[in-house]
């Protein structure tokens, strides 16, 4: 039953623990910053909440089993009551580990985007709105050859049909 919650976080990007919490994936652009390309990042957020899962997430189990989206939801949340019962610590696939100490839960991380980014040195880049300028300057330069090549490929329209 875990395993499809995981395949379910990779494709949607969120997961929801009954009675514990719910694991979100951040993704942050990258930005350009004083001539360096900062590199996009990815992470695995945790939040502490006691909510329960969409029930988009239970149709995706229930049609993954073949069963019920009632009955997916029962199993779900009694697969997770019974692996922390057993464990204080939960692996969840190889993106990390949830640990129960006292009551509390923590998660930590194994989800480590930085060795597949890295930051690229652009130096200056000319002014957007000057750039813009000189091209839209160029384009407005060749109007006048195309309604010359216009007009000579008309004239010699004209007389040939003649």
């Amino acid at each position: 039953m875990i395993h499809l919650a995981i395949k379910y976080f990779i494709r949607f990007g969120q997961l929801d623990i009954p009675s514990v919490g719910q694991l979100k994936l951040l993704k942050k652009e990258a930005e350009l910053i004083d001539g360096v390309l900062k590199a996009p990042s990815e992470f695995i957020e945790f939040e502490l909440s006691t909510g329960v899962a969409s029930k988009q997430f239970y149709q995706y189990l229930g049609n993954a089993l073949d069963i019920s989206v009632d009955q997916a939801a029962i199993q779900y949340e009694q697969s997770w009551e019974s692996k922390f019962e057993n464990d204080h610590k939960v692996m969840i696939g190889n993106l990390g580990v949830i640990s129960k100490t006292e009551g509390t839960y923590t998660w930590e991380s194994h989800f480590n985007t930085s060795q597949f980014y890295k930051d690229i040195e652009v130096g200056n880049l000319p002014n957007s709105e000057t750039f813009e300028t000189e091209l839209t300057a160029q384009k407005n330069d060749k109007w006048a050859i195309w309604a010359i090549a216009l007009a000579v490929i008309a004239l010699l329209a004209i007389l040939l049909k003649q």
